[in-house]
């Protein structure tokens, strides 16, 4: 079976290539409150893509990122390359500002039967440039607020299980690992863990074995409504996954305070957050490999 590497270098102010290969990032913005390193996604990503009212969440939002500079420039900067989906969230005058710059803005409220992540990622999904094996799209406002639309949105990455899809939050991310591949994930820990967990999705796992963690597993069965990997901690930089069915790996993402604030310059901010911090335009610059 082929094996499949994993890496959080995204939340690395510089992003080293995986196994010698660049990976190609898209963002997608949802509507909910944009994590603290938005920015350093937003400088890894090739394509900039707001779900509905997440471009409401971009235009609020990203100027407290940077709150010694002008509110206009910093909204000029950060401009979404499309804004798709029902399109029953944004606002007129955010819609108007963006589209005024250049931002595609594509309405699909006939279609009611996917979410706007769905619609957004079978949008990237079928862009010819970046129809590549590479491809790693990272989702902001994925996590948080509405049960439903966490559950939703972990759906969406089961039904795009061949695309790697990252969803995030400030607090942890979410991956999907599918049965048709070994796994091998590779660990930063200045900027994540040691808290994670392996969730069987969508059917039981009858055989599930790790290395790397505090409580590995050895051919064990998880299953709702039995033993499922939850609080667990990573011991090793490299965890293995083989299982035969699905599964989701989350592990948490740290804030400052710790090893993780050499890499983002957090700090506190009249955003009102006492573990937000924003990046200056030198701290969000990085030297990235895919531009």
């Amino acid at each position: 079976m082929e094996l499949m590497t994993h890496s959080s270098s995204f939340l690395l102010p510089n992003i080293p290539p995986a196994n010698g290969r660049a990976l190609t990032y898209a963002l997608v913005i949802l509507n909910q409150r944009l994590p603290r390193f938005t920015t350093l996604l937003w400088e890894a990503a090739e394509l900039h893509v707001c779900a509905d009212g997440g471009a409401n969440r971009l235009f609020d939002e990203l100027p407290q990122f940077f709150p010694h500079e002008d509110v206009s420039d910093v909204r000029k900067r950060y401009k979404p390359d499309v804004i798709k989906g029902d399109l029953d969230s944004i606002r007129d005058d955010v819609r108007d500002f963006y589209f005024s710059l250049g931002s595609k803005v594509v309405d699909e409220s006939h279609n009611q039967d996917t979410t706007d992540l769905h619609k957004c990622v079978a949008y990237i999904h079928d862009l010819p440039d970046l129809k590549t094996p590479n491809l790693c799209i990272l989702v902001v406002g994925a996590l948080g607020g509405r049960f439903d639309h966490e559950m939703g949105n972990i759906n969406v990455i089961c039904r795009f299980a061949s695309t790697r899809i990252v969803l995030l939050s400030d607090d942890c991310l979410i991956q999907l690992l599918p049965k048709t591949h070994h796994h091998e994930i590779h660990i930063h820990s200045s900027v994540e863990g040691p808290h994670c967990g392996l969730v069987p999705i969508g059917m039981p796992s009858g055989c599930t074995t790790t290395t790397g963690l505090k409580w590995n597993l050895a051919k064990s069965e998880m299953r709702f409504g039995g033993l499922v990997s939850t609080s667990n901690v990573v011991e090793e930089a490299v965890v293995t996954v083989q299982s035969e069915s699905d599964l989701l790996w989350t592990i948490s993402i740290k804030k400052a305070g710790n090893a993780a604030e050499e890499y983002f310059g957090w700090s506190q901010t009249s955003r009102g957050d006492s573990d937000f911090t924003p990046c200056s335009s030198s701290t969000c610059s990085r030297k990235s490999s895919l531009k």
